[in-house]
């Protein structure tokens, strides 16, 4: 089951990237969140084990906190460039402070959202499940940032082939 979960995943992911151009940012960007979501559905009551009845209750705040955290990581990606392009291009003072706020606000946004999901669904979990959520989240975060990593580097890590 993780690996069909992973290879969808994947396809989708690869499809995303690989057509940017043809399907569009807003349908890429969809593509990718829809991607996350089904990897987080898929394994998020497995990796806890919590109940279908608790599931159910947790999904909409799952839903949320996967379509907040995308446009949140959006919004802090342009911050970062925003921010690197002062800096490199020798930005004035009241550029790099307002790339400076930009990006702190999002990172604080990022917490924030964190921080709203975990008190809408703790309630809902034993500690047990409340300790496994934790875990899952930071795996789930590894793999996918290891996921796009790759579909963005495909060929990193290998040697080049010799045409002798």
């Amino acid at each position: 089951m993780k690996t069909l979960v992973a290879a969808f995943v994947a396809l989708e992911l690869a499809a995303a990237l690989a057509f940017p151009q043809q399907t569009g940012q807003p349908r890429t960007a969809r593509v990718l969140q829809d991607a996350v979501l089904g990897f987080y559905i898929s394994q998020f009551q497995q990796q806890t084990e919590v109940s279908t009845e608790t599931f159910a209750k947790i999904l909409p705040f799952l839903q949320q906190f996967v379509q907040d955290r995308f446009e949140i990581s959006q919004r802090r990606t342009r911050a970062l460039n925003q921010l690197r392009r002062a800096v490199q291009g020798g930005g004035s003072e009241d550029e790099l402070k307002r790339a400076i706020r930009d990006f702190d606000a999002a990172d604080a946004d990022f917490q924030s959202n964190q921080e709203k999901f975990l008190s809408n669904v703790d309630p809902l979990l034993d500690a047990r499940q409340q300790a496994k959520l934790r875990i899952f989240q930071v795996i789930a975060d590894n793999r996918m940032r290891q996921l796009l990593t790759n579909l963005r580097n495909p060929n990193r890590g290998q040697q080049p082939l010799d045409d002798k």
